[in-house]
């Protein structure tokens, strides 16, 4: 299985940043230093789009978990893997994703 980062600039100013594959180990690691990246040069709105994401390890995880410990300083947009894996497989997005945008 592969995996991608896709970061992009659409005509509003936001970042749209995508993640492919398996969200784990170096590739969570680097997926982070990037959207924290991002945020530092400015960017406080961003779709992170994970529906291309076929697993996530705890360091995947942190990802998540840092975005919900920006206490809402963030925009952050995040398009959900397959529909319903939220509550299971992936819980920390189902505690930042409203079920709107699920």
């Amino acid at each position: 299985m592969y995996t991608s980062i896709s970061m992009t600039f659409a005509d509003d100013g936001r970042l749209k940043m995508r993640l492919s594959g398996k969200l784990t180990g170096s590739f969570a690691r680097e997926s982070l230093l990037l959207l924290k990246g991002a945020v530092e040069l400015g960017k406080q709105s961003i779709e992170l789009d994970l529906r291309e994401v076929t697993s996530i390890d705890s360091i995947g995880s942190s990802i998540l978990n840092w975005i919900y410990g920006q206490n809402g300083n963030l925009g952050v947009d995040i398009l959900q893997p397959v529909p319903g894996i939220g509550e299971n497989e992936f819980p920390p997005i189902a505690r930042i994703v409203s079920p709107a945008k699920a």
